[in-house]
């Protein structure tokens, strides 16, 4: 759902790796796919500081999409860009590509969303290589992900995806009558089908992937039997999002969003069944998100931390954004085709949407958990009737499950150091 930016300035973070190699985040307010599935459970995983890194969160074909999703966020982003088709060129693909690698980052995070980015077709990701590889300089680590809707996944795709080393984070809301309740595609027919078929070619050819679950009205109620249907189908990397839309005009949450307390609810009685039974076995998101900085005190998802600018969107056209939930003309920020992108990192404008995250109200100032929260996602605190000085929609979110979770803390201590002892 919600989005990350980028920093420029050397920032170091905590890490955990099996392997030695970097495990980049793309992390988005919860957005999604800010795992890197190969490194394994990052709660189990030691600790060490790794370089600065750029991490870009690419929209090659805009909103673009073949879903008509009743729930989208990014539908809205045509009226910004109503050019049909919206498609990045190969000409802006390779500037993107170039200016980005010539900043000389030891780590480089190409995430490739939509819309549906897909349909670019295969050769438009094939030539993104290509030219990753041509722009590349020594010693640079690249690194692809993308966000699909899965309807275009096909032995060919799946094949190159491996090839390539891509993590998938794919959409899969649930059983068939969940998902199929708001997932459609244009003509209004369920995707589930198609879904299922793609997940298995992706197990056939050994892609990587996430699976990404939205959280609406349909499906906060049924914690469980969302969970044992994941389960029954041996997904082991999972990110609940929450959905959140309000009216542009009252603010008011729109029917298909969920609220605090009963996504508080859903996540205390998912944390109860996957303790006792799925610890070591399941990586689910928002959980490693508090264990890891209960157990280490590392932040690993951006919307977590003081400040909003570990990531750039960029558009089909170049056009740069700090976060794809604020894709408005007062946000834009540069365009990588006009503009190098180590003046776009320095923006003024940029740095002011990145401390808006530290704007915080009273309340959030006197309570405990603002050391992990930091008062949330700017997306879940962001009022079109009041601003962005406000108290996330998941606050309550927040502190249930922070303080479920607490007295669970010595017996967690215990499993990880007991299984970080037996890796390494």
């Amino acid at each position: 759902m919600s989005l990350p930016p980028i920093p420029m300035s050397p920032k170091k973070w905590k890490a955990f790796s099996l392997n030695g190699k970097r495990r980049l985040k793309i992390t988005r307010g919860d957005s999604w796919i800010n795992r890197k599935q190969r490194h394994g459970h990052r709660l189990f995983m030691k600790k060490h500081t790794a370089l600065q890194s750029i991490s870009l969160l690419l929209k090659p074909t805009s909103s673009l999409c073949n879903l008509s999703c009743a729930y989208c966020f990014y539908r809205r982003v045509r009226d910004i860009y109503p050019s049909i088709p919206p498609k990045m060129s190969r000409s802006v693909a390779d500037r993107v590509i170039r200016e980005t690698l010539s900043a000389n980052a030891p780590h480089n995070s190409f995430c490739w969303q939509g819309g549906e980015p897909l349909l670019m077709g295969l050769d438009f990701f094939r030539d993104v290589v290509a030219l990753q590889k041509k722009y590349a300089r020594p010693g640079q680590v690249i690194e692809n992900s993308l966000q699909t809707n899965g309807l275009l996944l096909d032995d060919q795709w799946c094949k190159f995806l491996r090839q390539e080393n891509f993590l998938v984070g794919i959409s899969l809301d649930g059983p068939a009558e969940i998902h199929d309740f708001y997932r459609k595609d244009n003509e209004q027919k369920g995707t589930f089908s198609e879904v299922m078929q793609s997940i298995g070619l992706m197990k056939k050819h050994d892609v990587q992937f996430n699976i990404l679950c939205l959280l609406t009205d349909r499906n906060v109620k049924s914690p469980l039997e969302l969970y044992n249907f994941f389960r029954s189908h041996d997904f082991r990397f999972i990110q609940f999002i929450n959905c959140f839309e309000n009216d542009s005009c009252s603010g008011a949450l729109k029917p298909f969003s969920v609220r605090g307390e009963e996504t508080g609810e859903f996540y205390i009685t998912l944390f109860d069944e996957w303790f006792k039974k799925d610890f070591f076995n399941v990586s689910i998101r928002f959980f490693e998100d508090i264990l890891l900085y209960l157990v280490d005190g590392v932040k690993a998802s951006c919307c977590y931390n003081n400040i909003c600018n570990s990531y750039l969107v960029v558009e089909h056209n170049g056009d740069c954004y700090p976060c794809d939930f604020f894709v408005f003309g007062e946000w834009k920020i540069g365009n990588l085709i006009q503009n190098d992108i180590r003046t776009i990192m320095k923006n003024p404008l940029r740095a002011a949407f990145a401390s808006l995250k530290a704007d915080l109200s009273e309340e959030c100032k006197e309570c405990r958990v603002v050391s992990f929260c930091k008062g949330d996602c700017t997306r879940f605190r962001y009022r079109p009737d009041a601003g962005y000085k406000n108290i996330s929609e998941y606050c309550t979110t927040m502190k249930m499950v922070y303080h479920h979770i607490e007295p669970y803390l010595p017996e967690i201590r215990l499993r990880v150091a007991a299984y970080r002892s037996r890796q390494f």
